[in-house]
């Protein structure tokens, strides 16, 4: 169980009084030590929604135990080290965290046409440190949500309940400028005939909120599982799993630059019944009324809603998960596919976590020497998979057994009080290592 020193004295989790010495510690400005370590690792607690929060300092995750919540990947293992301090800034008196996006949330009614769908930064050639392109900001909130993090427990209790509430919490205390992230927000709400009519008011009430004000259209930000994509009588359309009364429709243009740029996650998704296609997108009503596309990206993701970019990749979270492993996704975010980055981190390795890294098929020498250099460079222990001998994958042995794992307690993302009517639930916590509330994930009905 997770303890932590405040004031000089040792203080689990489970305390009777641990909510008043977060209220004291953040009124005095007072750092508490996690002990996952010796000596204890600074944290501080912020404050939102009349709630005080417990968090990890910035830039200092990867220095907890690998045991602990709040480790995090080292910086340099995955593309969110680039992004730090420059797209991501957190306030430690506010608790707020400041996102820079690089797309737009309002346009001047009249003005250019949709721009090119966001290609998921792997076609990228330089990556934009500063900003957040679209398919970067949901694998941030995917992250910040604990979907990337990984125990046996976790094993077969996924489903979108889980995903959608995860991602509702993730989004609060998150800005853009002037704009809150989660009033921005639309993840659609499990479907239900018996609630259709309930779902669409509240949306009708969401999309009020989208009327053009001073001659600009406002943009929300949409993410959702894909269930269709369809040609419509002007250019096409996205059929979302649990929005199927709500088409978004596509212009001719976007349409077919969506086909192009997205072609192999589409491909694997309309192959394979076990993937689950998620959609990110800025949207905005056109005069009829109907939700339009602004800028799309796309993420595949295996039965788990664990992300991958290909099958190799796929076939690393589906052995992880089969041999009870517990490790992190390493994410990209606008690093191009030709960067060298760890594939996942494995948690259960001791004394150290370790970083497993999967060359890509026809990997070029320069991918091989940037990848030797990162090895070197790291105090991290690697383990590698090379797709292009023909040898199996191996993985780092684990010194932990899945039964004798203590359980830890997550303790770095707020609990909204404001969620949905719908979420009708208790909240989920993705990194505390017990079981799921159990429901079941049928297709809706049409």
């Amino acid at each position: 169980m997770s303890s932590f020193n405040f004031f000089g004295e040792t203080i689990p989790k489970t305390h009777a009084e641990f909510g008043e010495y977060l209220r004291r510690a953040h009124e005095e400005k007072h750092h508490p030590l996690c002990l996952c370590k010796s000596p204890g690792i600074p944290m501080y607690v912020s404050r939102a929604s009349n709630t005080y929060i417990l968090k990890r300092m910035p830039n200092r995750g990867a220095q907890h135990h690998s045991d602990c919540d709040s480790y995090e990947i080292p910086a340099h293992l995955s593309g969110r080290g680039l992004m730090e301090d420059k797209a991501i800034l957190d306030n430690h008196d506010t608790g707020m965290t400041s996102l820079k996006l690089a797309f737009p949330l309002t346009k001047s009614t009249g003005g250019r046409d949709p721009i090119t769908p966001s290609s998921g930064e792997q076609k990228t050639v330089q990556a934009e440190t500063t900003k957040l392109t679209i398919r970067a900001l949901l694998e941030y909130l995917y992250e910040e949500a604990g979907l990337t993090r990984w125990s046996p427990r976790m094993k077969g209790k996924r489903n979108w309940h889980v995903v959608r509430h995860n991602l509702v919490q993730a989004a609060q205390n998150k800005m853009s400028h002037k704009n809150a992230i989660a009033q921005r927000l639309l993840v659609p709400e499990f479907f239900s005939v018996e609630k259709k009519g309930e779902i669409a008011a509240r949306r009708r009430h969401f999309f009020a909120s989208m009327a053009p004000t001073k001659g600009k259209l406002q943009f929300s930000i949409l993410i959702g599982e894909v269930k269709a994509i369809e040609t419509a009588r002007f250019g096409g359309k996205l059929i979302i799993k649990h929005m199927p009364d709500m088409p978004i429709y596509m212009a001719a243009d976007v349409f077919k630059r969506v086909g192009k740029v997205f072609a192999s996650q589409i491909a694997m998704f309309e192959q394979d019944e076990d993937i689950h296609l998620l959609t990110i997108m800025t949207f905005y009503l056109s005069a009829s009324g109907n939700p339009q596309v602004e800028t799309i990206s796309f993420m595949t993701v295996d039965s788990n809603w664990l992300p991958f970019d290909d099958i190799c990749e796929k076939e690393l979270m589906e052995r992880l998960v089969t041999d009870n492993r517990y490790f992190l996704r390493a994410m990209r975010y606008n690093l191009s596919s030709t960067e060298v980055m760890a594939t996942a981190i494995l948690t259960d390795t001791k004394p150290e976590a370790t970083a497993f890294y999967i060359v890509p098929l026809g990997a070029s020498e320069s991918y091989y020497d940037e990848l030797d250099q990162l090895v070197d460079s790291t105090d991290t222990p690697s383990h590698i998979w090379d797709t292009n001998d023909e040898v199996a994958m191996t993985l780092p042995p684990h010194t932990n057994p899945t039964v004798e794992r203590p359980r830890t307690e997550q303790t770095d993302i707020p609990v909204s009080e404001d969620l949905p009517p719908n979420d009708d639930f208790p909240p989920v916590d993705m990194y505390v290592d017990e079981p799921y509330p159990e429901y079941e994930d049928e297709p809706f009905s049409d």
